[in-house]
């Protein structure tokens, strides 16, 4: 699965960590999942900006279990693809580690999917895999 986590703020840093250790393959050429994290100052609680698609519910379920503190959802941000996320973090170090935790186990939920579904198809008998 190839993810690119563009920015330069510690969040982002500590995701594409994170995702080194477990073999994600980090990369902006042809990326499965785009997940941009920014900090902006003055900000008081996570924006999660995407239109809706799995990776997007999967941040959300996670880091609603990290964090008590509202989250601000956006469909109209920017973002046009059900394959990117735009996380803005407020420069508090609980937010931070919530939304690095959130996004890595996010990542790792929809790796955990797509190799069962891979499976799940090299499974079926060859007439059903070539049609």
């Amino acid at each position: 699965m190839r993810i690119h986590i563009p920015g330069e703020c510690p969040a982002a840093k500590a995701v594409r960590g994170y995702l080194r250790r477990q073999d994600f393959h980090i990369t902006n050429f042809r990326p499965d999942w785009t997940v941009r994290i920014e900090e902006q100052p003055g900000l008081t609680q996570p924006v999660l900006d995407s239109i809706h698609c799995e990776l997007d519910q999967a941040i959300l379920r996670h880091l609603r279990k990290q964090t008590a503190t509202p989250i601000t959802i956006q469909t109209a941000g920017g973002v046009e693809s059900d394959r990117e996320v735009r996380i803005l973090v407020p420069p508090v170090e609980a937010e931070r580690k919530a939304v690095e935790v959130s996004v890595f186990r996010a990542l790792l939920e929809m790796a955990n999917q797509q190799e069962a579904s891979s499976a799940a198809s090299s499974r079926a008998p060859w007439w059903k895999r070539s049609f």
